[in-house]
């Protein structure tokens, strides 16, 4: 759980808040439904785990019908549009946050809360929110954004206009039909030594943190959508697009133009070939080419 804020349930939930059944308690942001953790919002899309039961002091959301067995000091909110009730959740709590100013230096926009390490490097026109954290000998690249709760790492590499924790379409609608995106506060993670070039975009997590592990890269106009999670040493190429919830193993390479579906899982030491479309989990190891991506069959002899 990526900590983002610190509001009473009470405050939060106002009037759905079950006052005299439910001791009070503290919310620190989301938390992904697959490992629901205490002091968070959870919303339970699909599938009720066994966990849920040892979760304390959390509020979850699930659909009308769903059947949950749940920790007495938890909340349980049911809703004909659960994800509608999320977002308006998350919209409270991004609204109770506290603010801060952005402050000019250098010809970029920073937060007075920013916090670097030694000799970073920030190229003007760049635009750095609140809650930010970068460690030592990292270069921001001219024209970046990087948005609220964000965490990067040393010795990282962030080429020009690139897009660091801004929100996906991870869409849900008001009841007068307006089209919104879920406010995304589950925070984005770069971890040392990876690289992004030139208008490389990824995405902040909504349920759960997005992360980009250690010494991997996103190619130039790349781009990593939302609750996703890039494994060790893998290699996302120019103009290759991974679609939100996707797991994607360590060492491994995806080619220019190539794409995956919502919610695939790419093994450890997988290959997606130039302009492979991924519509199924990837295996461990395995070469896939072509729309849709299809394992490639090696002569022998």
């Amino acid at each position: 759980m990526f900590p983002v804020s610190k509001i009473k349930a009470s405050e939060l939930l106002k009037e759905q808040f079950p006052s005299g059944e439910i001791k009070d308690f503290w919310v620190y942001g989301v938390s992904d439904p697959e490992a629901p953790e205490d002091h968070t919002i959870i919303f339970v899309k699909n599938t009720l785990a066994e966990c849920y039961r040892e979760v304390r002091e959390s509020i979850f959301i699930t659909g009308e019908q769903a059947e949950l067995s749940k920790e007495s000091s938890s909340i349980w909110l049911k809703s004909k549009t659960p994800k509608n009730l999320y977002g308006e959740l998350l919209n409270r709590m991004a609204e109770q946050m506290p603010k801060t100013e952005l402050l000019l230096k250098d010809g970029s926009y920073l937060s007075a809360d920013l916090i670097t390490g030694e000799r970073v490097k920030i190229g003007p026109f760049c635009v750095i929110g609140r809650d930010v954290v970068i460690g030592d000998d990292c270069e921001i690249g001219a024209g970046t954004i990087i948005k609220d709760h964000v965490r990067i790492g040393n010795r990282v590499q962030i080429k020009e206009k690139c897009m660091i924790g801004v929100e996906d379409a991870d869409i849900y609608r008001l009841e007068d039909g307006t089209c919104r995106t879920l406010p995304h506060l589950a925070g984005t993670v770069i971890e040392d030594g990876c690289l992004l070039l030139a208008g490389a975009v990824l995405a902040a997590g909504d349920t759960r943190t997005t992360v980009l592990h250690k010494g991997s890269m996103i190619g130039m106009l790349g781009d990593v959508g939302h609750n996703c999670q890039i494994g060790t040493e893998t290699l996302i190429s120019g103009k290759a697009s991974i679609s939100g919830h996707c797991q994607i193993g360590e060492h491994v390479y995806v080619a220019p133009m190539a794409v995956t579906t919502n919610r695939i899982h790419v093994e450890d030491k997988a290959y997606l070939g130039i302009g492979a479309v991924a519509i199924r989990d990837v295996p461990e190891g395995e070469k896939q080419f072509g729309n849709p991506a299809r394992r490639v069959l090696e002569k022998k002899g």
